[in-house]
Parts: C-alpha cells; sequence; structure tokens
C-alpha cells in the first residue's frame, strides 16, 4: 500500500487580520505571536532592535551547534515567530541536536566562571562606553556614528544574553528532570524549592523599594507628603521639607541604580529614572501595606529551601556514588542559573536597552525640535533605517504624517486580538530532548479550554508556584492601572516582565496568559512565595476585574467563584 504524507494547508487568516509576508517561502512555515514578551503592539523601531535583539537566538544557536534558527516577523505591529531546523535531511536533526545539547551541558558545568569572568565584564564594557558618550554636545554626524556603533554593541550584548540564556534556563530545566526522574512528580515543584532564596538583582530591588516605603512610614513628614499627592505631585511635596528633601536625595540614588527599566522589553518604553511616578506610585501601595520583615522573610525561603534539600539527600542518600555526584553537580549548577536568569535582566534587559533609549531620545528631540516629528517619543515609530534617511533629507523632510499614520494603524491593531498561530503547522511531532523540555517550561504548553464543575468555572494553566489563594482579581493590562491592585487582591495579567515585580509584593496570588514554570512570572512568585497559575491563554479575557477567584498554584487551575 502506498502512503502519503497528509498535505497541509496554511492557517486561514482572520478577516480583521490581514497578513502580508515579508518573504513568499515565510507562509510555509509555523508562526506563533510572542505574547510573553509583547502582549500589545509594537512600535517600528521596537521590532527593529528586539529582532536585531533576537538574531542573537539563532548565534547562539550556531555556537553551541544546535541545528535551529529562529525568525521574527511583523505583522500588523504584532511579533510573530518561527523556529526551524538548519539542515534540510530530517535524518541528520537526532545526531546533530544531541552534539547541540552535549556542547550546552558542558557549557552549564561552567557556568558560573562564565558569566562573572567573560560574559558580564564585556556587557560592562559596552555599558560604559554608552554612560561615557555625552550625547547632547554631539554634532549630528558624531551622534549618526554613535547610533551605528550602538546597533553593533546593541546586537553583541544580545548575543551574550543568548549565550547565557540557553545554558542558564537548561540547568534549571534539566535538573528539575532528574529531581522528577530520582525523586518521582508528586510535586511538580518540589524541584524548584531547592533553587529559591538566593539573593539577586530582582530580589535586592523588592528589598530597596520595602526599605524605602519603611523610611516614609517612620516619618509624618514625608507620610503625609505621600498621603496627600499623587503620582510626580509627590516629589513636589517632599521638596517642601528639610526630611522630604534628605529623603529625595535617597530615591535618587535608588533611581540612579535601580531606574533603568521600563514597562516592557523594547526602547519605547519610558523608565523609571524618567518617570519617576511609576516607583512612586508603588511606594505609596508600599507604604499602605502591613508592616513586614523582610529579613525574616527572605530567612523563611533559605529554611524552606534547605528542608526540602535535606529531605532529597535523605531519600537519595542508598543511590549509587555517581547518581549522588550527578544530583549534587546539576543543583549547584541550576542555583547558579537561577540567579544569573535575574541578574542578567539588570544588565542586559534594563541596562543595555536603557542605553539604546537614551541614544533614539536624542534624535528625537533633535527631530521635534526641527518640526520634522512633534514629539521625541515620536522617534519610535520610525525604522533605523528612515532615522537615517531623514538625517540625509534634512531640513526639508517631515515624518509627521506618517507618525500619525502608524500612531492609528497600532491603535487598530491594539482592538484587534492576533491570532495564536499563522503559517503552516508542521506534520512532525513535538521533539523530546532537554532543549525543547526546556523552552516548552519557559513558554508553557497549550491548555484545556475551560471547563464548568459544580456550576464553577475553572480556567487551566501550568503550575507556576504552589498554594491556594482567593481574593479579588484585579485585571492589569498595563502599569499604569497598577493602582488599582490593592494589598490581598489577585493579578490577572497577560504577562508579567521583570519591571512588574514590586507588585508581587502587593498581591496574593498571580495568574497570567503566557509562560510556563521557568517563565520570569513563577520564578518571582516563587521568591515572593505567592500562588501562581501561569500560562492559562485566555485569563484576562475570562475573568472579569473584580470577580472573587481562587489560585491553585498546584494544580495550575483558577476558579471563579463569584461575579463581579
Amino acid at each position: 500500500m502506498v502512503t502519503t504524507e497528509p498535505i497541509l494547508q496554511p492557517i486561514p487568516a482572520p478577516a480583521d487580520f490581514p497578513v502580508r509576508w515579508e518573504q513568499p517561502e515565510d507562509e510555509r512555515l509555523f508562526w506563533q505571536v510572542e505574547r510573553m514578551h509583547w502582549p500589545d503592539p509594537m512600535t517600528p523601531m521596537d521590532f527593529a532592535f528586539m529582532r536585531s535583539a533576537h538574531e542573537g537566538f539563532s548565534w547562539a544557536f550556531n555556537h553551541y551547534g544546535v541545528p535551529l534558527a529562529f525568525s521574527a516577523r511583523y505583522i500588523n505591529y504584532r511579533w510573530y515567530f518561527s523556529v526551524n531546523p538548519t539542515v534540510a535531511d530530517p535524518a541528520l536533526m537526532p545526531s546533530l541536536m544531541a552534539a547541540g545539547i552535549e556542547n550546552l551541558t558542558a557549557t552549564i558545568a561552567r557556568l558560573g566562571m562564565l558569566w562573572h569572568d567573560e560574559w558580564l565584564p564585556e556587557v560592562m564594557e559596552h555599558l560604559d562606553y554608552w554612560e561615557q558618550f555625552d550625547l547632547a554636545s554631539a554634532s549630528l554626524p558624531e551622534l549618526l556614528a554613535h547610533f551605528n556603533e550602538t546597533i553593533a554593541r546593541h546586537e553583541r550584548v544580545w548575543q551574550i544574553h543568548f549565550l547565557q540564556t540557553f545554558p542558564v534556563y537548561m540547568a534549571m530545566s534539566t535538573f528539575d528532570d532528574l529531581y522528577q526522574d530520582l525523586l518521582g512528580a508528586a510535586d511538580g515543584l518540589v524541584a524548584y524549592k531547592l533553587l529559591q532564596g538566593f539573593d539577586n538583582k530582582t530580589v535586592k530591588l523588592g528589598r530597596e523599594l520595602w526599605k524605602l516605603s519603611r523610611r516614609v512610614l517612620a516619618s509624618p513628614v514625608l507620610r503625609a507628603a505621600f498621603e496627600s499627592t499623587d503620582g510626580a505631585d509627590v516629589l513636589t511635596a517632599l521638596g517642601e521639607s528639610s526630611d522630604g528633601q534628605a529623603f529625595l536625595t535617597t530615591f535618587e540614588r535608588f533611581l540612579d541604580c535601580w531606574g533603568r527599566r521600563g514597562e516592557q522589553l523594547g526602547v519605547s518604553f519610558v523608565t523609571w529614572r524618567e518617570d519617576p511616578a511609576q516607583p512612586i506610585r508603588q511606594l505609596r501601595d508600599y507604604v499602605n501595606q502591613p508592616d513586614l520583615d523582610i529579613e525574616t522573610e527572605m530567612a523563611l525561603l533559605v529554611a524552606g529551601r534547605e528542608h526540602a534539600l535535606a529531605a532529597a539527600r535523605t531519600r537519595i542518600a542508598g543511590y549509587p556514588r555517581p547518581i549522588i555526584e550527578q544530583f549534587e553537580s546539576m543543583l549547584a549548577a541550576a542555583q547558579q542559573a537561577t540567579i544569573i536568569s535575574e541578574d542578567h535582566n539588570y544588565y542586559i534587559d534594563f541596562g543595555a536597552i536603557y542605553q539604546v533609549r537614551q541614544v533614539l531620545l536624542e534624535f528625537g528631540r533633535r527631530f521635534a525640535r526641527a518640526g520634522i516629528i512633534r514629539d521625541p517619543q515620536d522617534i519610535f515609530m520610525l525604522t533605523p533605517d528612515e532615522l537615517r534617511d531623514t538625517i540625509n533629507r534634512l531640513p526639508e523632510i517631515d515624518r509627521t504624517v506618517l507618525v500619525a499614520r502608524r500612531k492609528a494603524e497600532m491603535e487598530r491593531s491594539r482592538q484587534t486580538a492576533p491570532p495564536p498561530a499563522l503559517g503552516t503547522p508542521s506534520t512532525a511531532p513535538p521533539p523530546d530532548d532537554p532543549l525543547s523540555r526546556t523552552i516548552g517550561k519557559f513558554f508553557g504548553a497549550p491548555m484545556p479550554e475551560p471547563e464548568t464543575t459544580n456550576g464553577t468555572l475553572v480556567i487551566h494553566g501550568g503550575s507556576g508556584s504552589p498554594g491556594t489563594a482567593r481574593g479579588v482579581a484585579r485585571v492589569i493590562l498595563s502599569l499604569a492601572d497598577a493602582g488599582r491592585l490593592a494589598h490581598g487582591d489577585i493579578l490577572v495579567a497577560p504577562t508579567t516582565a521583570p519591571a512588574w515585580t514590586p507588585l508581587f509584593a502587593t498581591a496574593a496570588a498571580v495568574v497570567t496568559d503566557t509562560g510556563g514554570v521557568l517563565s520570569h512570572s513563577a520564578v518571582v512568585a516563587r521568591e515572593y512565595r505567592i500562588p501562581a497559575v501561569v500560562g492559562a491563554t485566555i485569563a484576562t479575557t475570562v475573568i472579569q476585574d473584580g470577580d472573587l477567584i481562587e489560585v491553585d498554584g498546584d494544580g495550575g487551575v483558577v476558579r471563579i467563584m463569584q461575579g463581579s
């Protein structure tokens, strides 16, 4: 009998989401929308820089000998990505993939040394280069040359980003795999308990912000300023007293260290240093929360880790010595990886992107003064090539019409739900190897449809952080709305980028549309010891603001107990 493989047809694009392929052959590939990092439409400049950044994805694959390549497409202002083999013969894939994974495994054993001695020092050199350049006094030709150098350095920094990303997350994932193999999967999150309670940049940010809030509470003058004014007006009120001025000096130091962060990953997002009202709003929320001994909270995390580790060591004590040594070495690597996974956000995802943003804003200010665009922020509605072309066509060029059109198109895109997938699905079964499992744990897996059980609507997601919590749902689509989140509420969001971390001290639990057990949302929830269900896909659509919900982080389900 002669059999033939089914010929799959491209997924039809919705009528309100017309697709024009960048290249004709793109339609034969499978594309997924990337909502975990970019839940909203992206500006052209954001896409250009993040696309060049994510070319580091393929660069790192090639560096490690992994036979895969990453591609990104800008479709109706949304980010779509596709990962495909780099070899034409499928029979070659298993051996080539095994060789690449072997290279990654060897790197995992050297993670700490590579990060501290090679990768981070080079990133710091690039950050120092940007810090030392005087943007305001540069001539236009000098600024353009600096822009071109910035692009090259940005691409290199993101090559380093992905050099560390693959072994870092694979270290955590493969340790989880080993734990489940040796000790069973009765509790799928116990392995990650052994990785909690280590100091890192994310934890330090939350601690420093909390300390500032306790300083406010200790001073009637400071507290009055926070309680009687809102947002940026707090800064003005603080400047009217000696206590307030002293606090502002401390707050400026805080911003200098921690303020290079925007709401999402991209050059268009205003940072805390530019808009201190963002952390001020978070400080006000902290001020209104019950007192908390953060050192004790950290000690509890460490104690929980050590207790779980002692139990695991007792259970494997009878295993052969090589198995015990493997457990210990993989545990050490995974613990080191947990720290690096958070610290790289500080230096690369925030630090480097902040510097690129400053370069672009300098062009934005100059273009706005010349009447080429109306506002410096409009620079993000152009592409890098259009920026260069604008300089070459000064002074007669006008970009205001182009910017206005793109803003209108982005707003229309915001009102349209992007299809989760485009292009042509593959007939091949999903691979099952350590790297593929790692990627699956980071981005999450498809979830079953919601169901009604005993009159209660149940939404399925992934287990992100253990525990159960009930509370009022606050559907937060943007940090601008984060002021609606009160102590004890449950944060429901499309995703929680690192800039959302301070909200975890306020929320009783977290639910996200995107992500898996290795996503930032899950990792941070575990550090804050609050339940989390991640990758629930339609949580922000089905859950209404004000609903009473129950979050079961162990079971990976959310129950809507009562509608708003």
